[in-house]
């Protein structure tokens, strides 16, 4: 293939271990959306057992992943297949008393009791349990089968902006977690990320764009996407690039072209913004970005087809060009059509 991710071993163990010492707790690293576009399957190979629990959103991820780990896997999504995750080990959330009197029902016959981690909503209001009362009935229910709780959890929704609302919601989940059993060894986690580098007391925290190499100072990115250029042009003064004219030459140029384009998750609000590297110059993107392609300038750089080409090794720098987030730019990548290499 032409175009490939690179993933940094090194700098993803070390960002890890530097993870575990800051939160004094596990660490449940989170491999949803293909781990954050970095490849499930790649990045759970390369943790090893250096963390004991992997986060995903649903039952399918988490089914790919059991294929090939014994790890800890936790569903934080719903799911509608609760007797084969059940059976296959995996762990997964629990939203209402409702919803516990399906897990029950469904997983009846199952071999193994399921392992539910219960969800507090403290604030974020997207999923989870928010009255004292219902989170007792669950309980007594839950007792009366004599099925205890794997863990209880609640997310953060505003840890960087706002200090009070995030307080508030970390009493409201220490006032649910009180109500536990004793005797369940039920572990109560956190989330996201950034919650290790708070005052929060907590058994496991859930983290995700830390262990990537973002948010922190002292973590590492993972992750290069990289691919070559295949053809080169001689354009003339005047002429057009690319699809609707997306690019006039002002003078006599030399264009090269890149087997990368947004059918591979390369956003098409990158065209004529994208600065890309040949050789550690900066080459700039020229025309819209196509399906499979996208092309650039090197009129002033010596270059073959065949050379590498570094479109980006830190999403920071393409974000603001899109006008969203680190996460939109690497959760792209889930469309890669490369190839991923472990460094």
């Amino acid at each position: 293939m032409f175009s490939k991710i690179i993933l940094n071993k090194e700098n993803l163990l070390n960002n890890v271990n530097y993870l575990k010492e800051k939160a004094g707790a596990e660490l449940c690293v989170m491999v949803k959306a293909n781990a954050y576009g970095h490849g499930s399957r790649e990045i759970t190979e390369m943790l090893g057992d250096n963390v004991n629990y992997l986060g995903v959103s649903n039952e399918y991820e988490a089914f790919d992943l059991r294929e090939m780990t014994d790890r800890k896997i936790i569903v934080f999504g719903r799911c509608q297949d609760y007797f084969s995750c059940t059976q296959q080990n995996i762990e997964f959330s629990l939203f209402s008393f409702d919803h516990a009197k399906e897990i029950i029902s469904k997983t009846k016959n199952a071999d193994k009791k399921p392992l539910m981690h219960l969800c507090i909503n403290s604030g974020m209001n997207r999923y989870g349990v928010r009255e004292i009362k219902e989170c007792k009935k669950i309980i007594s229910f839950l007792q009366k089968k004599e099925i205890p709780l794997a863990g209880i959890y609640t997310h953060f929704s505003s840890l960087t902006t706002d200090e009070e609302y995030t307080k508030k919601q970390y009493q409201i989940f220490k006032e649910f977690s009180s109500l536990i059993p004793k005797d369940w060894q039920t572990i109560k986690h956190l989330g996201g990320g950034k919650s290790i580098f708070g005052q929060f007391s907590a058994d496991m925290f859930r983290v995700g764009f830390e262990v990537y190499g973002y948010s922190d100072e002292n973590v590492n990115k993972v992750l290069s996407a990289h691919s070559q250029i295949v053809d080169i042009q001689s354009v003339k003064k005047g002429e057009h690039i690319g699809y609707l004219c997306g690019y006039t030459a002002t003078e006599d140029m030399k264009v090269a072209t890149i087997p990368l384009g947004y059918g591979d998750g390369l956003p098409r609000k990158l065209s004529n913004k994208l600065q890309v590297k040949i050789k550690g110059q900066n080459a700039k993107s020229v025309g819209n970005i196509c399906m499979d392609a996208f092309m650039i300038d090197v009129s002033k750089i010596k270059c073959n087809i065949g050379d590498d080409v570094l479109i980006f090794n830190d999403a920071r720098q393409i974000a603001p060009l899109i006008e969203s987030t680190e996460y939109e730019v690497l959760t792209n990548l889930c469309k890669f059509r490369g190839t991923r290499e472990i460094k």
